[in-house]
């Protein structure tokens, strides 16, 4: 019955959206490590920051729309630079002032580009050295209304940089593999499909997102959780309003022992075959643009654990924690919060931020100093460009005990174990600073301090929910400072070199929890890679 009820939502909301029916694409543009957002930034572009990944074709709008006479001489080059590669949206055809693909086929009707995906980075300390490399293939094609991509990487690491617990921004991977001498590989796949029109999309797809402002780190969805499936919606019906909302099959890794069994494998040895519970997520934003450089989001959303995918969650307008005391009326409700994101540009070069993340609020802790509700914030600011070519901004993120946790395993905030929110999870508290100069077009080189801690882990202690001072006591910390400089050579391939100075202390046992062994401690590191991706 809800299979039935799951297909005829689906052909309803096509049958809505013909009547919106014009020749577009969706081909999401990743958000991670890509300095076209960076370029976005700088222009002042009218879309909403907080909401990534944006289309190709989105990009190109944006890109099509800039007056080249308020640009300077290096954004005039690297406007030039991008849309060499954002016009194959554009053009039925492949004749036309274009970058390099490994592969691009294009006509009327169908286009289809392939790019290899690699890189390296090579890390040096006092103690010694460490890598971690990538290989891949990424291709993209579009039909009509129809869009389709997908990409697969290997991951490789000479030591473990990457698991669920590790304080770190790097993109995150499942079912990791570990071999002799604490070297692993682990595989990234994604894609997908989507049906797209003049205002908006809707598709089915396996890709990273993020929602919520900031230049290290978002708070609503971070983007560095391992992909997971889940159908996407957008609706930009006028200028001054958009609404997105997605419904994901989230990896729990809590085994359902009622679904796991044993078997005799075809050697003889008793096998044990784990199966997980299922874990659900629905979310939507709505984001309104009062004025031209305002813009105002806010949404919510629910974690669930059903055994499949419920019709009332995947109604995208909802208000889930509502829909959730309907359906679990008398028992233990579902994990439901609600966020708000504010960007504006209140005068020329100068962006600021905030976002709020709330898992419960009471209004009585507010009043009492000795109760903290379960909230994240997070708030700054960036300036581009008031010496030509500079950049400066810092932000603060806090966030209090319990926010991304839930006392049910198969409700928390994550999947496949990786935080959904910020990267410093819940009690934890973050001052970002940088600044930057571009000396020349597709350059960039940078200055950062970061100060982090944490307080203990409540959720492995045991600990009431209430009453609890966040950050105290403060068993992690770390303090770094360094310099940056990157270097687009062609699209989508970058130099980098840089230095890091860091002092990253705490409780051992922490310290193992959230920091790679090569990072511990008081040192210098030096890194240079190349990357090559989409």
């Amino acid at each position: 019955m809800k299979k039935n009820l799951f297909k005829i939502l689906l052909s309803l909301n096509f049958i809505f959206l013909s009547s919106f029916i014009s020749t577009a694409q969706y081909i999401p543009q990743s958000p991670t490590q890509n300095d076209i957002y960076t370029f976005l930034d700088e222009l002042n572009a009218d879309f909403n920051p907080a909401i990534k990944p944006l289309g190709r074709a989105r990009i190109l709008t944006i890109l099509e729309n800039t007056d080249p006479s308020t640009l300077n001489p290096r954004q005039k080059k690297e406007l030039a630079f991008y849309l060499r590669d954002f016009n194959k949206e554009k053009y039925p055809h492949k004749n036309f002032h274009r970058r390099t693909d490994l592969l691009y086929i294009r006509d009327s009707t169908f286009s289809l580009t392939i790019n290899p995906i690699g890189g390296g980075e090579l890390m040096l300390n006092g103690e010694g050295s460490a890598y971690y490399w990538w290989n891949g293939l990424y291709a993209n094609a579009s039909t009509g209304n129809w869009s389709f991509w997908a990409s697969l990487t290997d991951n490789h690491e000479s030591e473990k940089f990457m698991t669920p617990s590790f304080l770190t921004q790097r993109q995150g991977g499942a079912n990791i593999k570990i071999f002799s001498g604490g070297q692993q590989d682990y595989w990234d796949s994604r894609g997908g499909v989507a049906y797209s029109w003049e205002k908006g999309y809707i598709g089915l797809m396996k890709e990273n997102f993020s929602w919520g402002s900031g230049y290290n780190g978002s708070v609503i969805f971070s983007g560095r959780t391992p992909s997971f499936a889940h159908l996407a919606l957008q609706l930009r019906p006028v200028k001054w309003f958009e609404f997105n909302y997605i419904h994901g099959w989230l990896v729990s890794e809590v085994i359902d022992s009622s679904k796991s069994y044993y078997y005799f494998s075809s050697s003889g040895a008793l096998t044990f075959r784990k199966m997980y519970h299922n874990k659900f997520i629905a979310a939507n934003i709505f984001t309104f643009k009062p004025l031209k450089e305002l813009h105002i989001s806010a949404g919510n959303a629910i974690i669930y654990d059903y055994d499949n995918a419920h019709p009332g969650y995947l109604i995208p307008v909802l208000f889930y924690k509502a829909v959730d005391h309907h359906l679990q009326s008398g028992m233990d409700n579902m994990n439901s919060m609600i966020f708000m994101d504010i960007s504006v540009k209140p005068i020329p070069h100068t962006h600021l931020f905030a976002t709020v993340f709330v898992d419960e609020l009471a209004v009585k802790r507010i009043l009492d100093p000795d109760e903290y509700n379960y909230l994240s914030l997070k708030g700054g600011f960036r300036i581009n460009n008031l010496v030509d070519n500079t950049y400066i901004g810092a932000e603060l993120t806090w966030t209090n005990v319990y926010t991304f946790r839930h006392y049910t395993p198969t409700l928390t905030y994550a999947s496949n174990r990786y935080n959904l929110g910020h990267y410093m999870s819940d009690n934890a508290r973050e001052l970002y600073f940088n600044a930057g100069y571009k000396p020349y077009p597709l350059t960039d080189i940078s200055i950062f301090y970061i100060r982090s801690i944490k307080g203990p882990d409540h959720t492995m202690l045991g600990s009431a929910r209430v009453g609890i001072m966040p950050f105290t006591p403060v068993v992690w910390e770390s303090d770094k400072a360094g310099i940056n400089a990157s270097w687009q050579v062609i699209n989508d391939v970058w130099l980098h070199a840089g230095y890091t100075w860091q002092n990253i202390r705490g409780e051992q046992g922490y310290m193992d929890m959230y920091t790679p062994k090569f990072m511990q401690g008081k040192k210098g590191i030096v890194n240079v890679g190349v990357r090559v991706s989409r």
